[in-house]
């Protein structure tokens, strides 16, 4: 039986292929676009005011569970709207749903994530809001970088040598971190979250893999995916391997 995942994907740059890297062979894409090409106020806003269509289109075309992907979009008015949002998404579907804000959180605490590291693409006052939404849901933030790039576009083109090697960095420089946060959906990090676990000791939260793990546990997925970090390892409530 296939599952399909009704996804809303915040960028105009097809974030798919990580998604499918990372997918079992029985679960499928339907995916809209809230078009972002770059990471300002006017594009967040745009993107923020599409979201209810777009659930609403998922929704009637039958999939198994949604996906509103984008934190800077979703958290776009703060804790509050965020709340404010779910609760709209509820009044619109039946169907079980989650957004990059709830998956990044979840997938945080699955790894006993509570001294996080940012590593993050954004530009540096994304970063920061990235680090002021966690620690208002009680988790600190130890340290964040920044790479401070503004069009989605050139986030998706990195070479994921330069996204393990800040990740790797970071680490080294602030050993009180005990787990690597990677926001941005379009970040090229799938290849090397195994690298960057390998090399610093600890877990590796990306935006992609946060999501892959809650869509699927929503939608009954229960066994392990090897290949992808510590988290996707203990989908299905298994223990998450050391």
């Amino acid at each position: 039986m296939t599952i399909w995942i009704g996804r809303i994907e915040p960028s105009m740059w097809f974030e798919g292929a990580w998604w499918q890297e990372m997918l079992p062979d029985d679960v499928r894409l339907a995916v809209l676009s809230l078009g972002v090409r770059r990471l300002v106020q006017e594009d967040l806003e745009r993107a923020h005011a599409q979201i209810l269509e777009k659930v609403e289109q998922l929704d009637a075309e039958g999939v198994d569970v949604i996906n509103v992907g984008g934190s800077p979009v979703v958290t776009l008015y703060g804790r509050t709207g965020h709340e404010r949002l779910i609760k709209e998404i509820g009044q619109r579907t039946s169907r079980p749903f989650v957004t990059a804000l709830q998956a990044e959180l979840e997938a945080i605490r699955a790894v006993g994530g509570r001294h996080v590291l940012i590593a993050s693409p954004y530009p540096i006052a994304q970063t920061d809001k990235r680090a002021t939404v966690l620690a208002e849901e009680g988790i600190e933030v130890v340290a964040t970088n920044s790479l401070d790039i503004e069009r989605t576009r050139e986030i998706a083109v990195l070479d994921p040598d330069v996204v393990a090697r800040q990740a790797i960095d970071l680490s080294r420089a602030n050993p009180d971190g005990d787990v690597i946060y990677m926001p941005c959906g379009s970040l090229p990090a799938v290849s090397v979250i195994d690298r960057i676990e390998a090399e610093t000791g600890l877990p590796v939260v990306t935006c992609v893999q946060a999501q892959v793990h809650a869509t699927l546990s929503r939608a009954g997925y229960d066994l392990p995916i090897q290949g992808y970090g510590r988290l996707l390892r203990g989908l299905g409530g298994r223990t998450v391997a050391v």
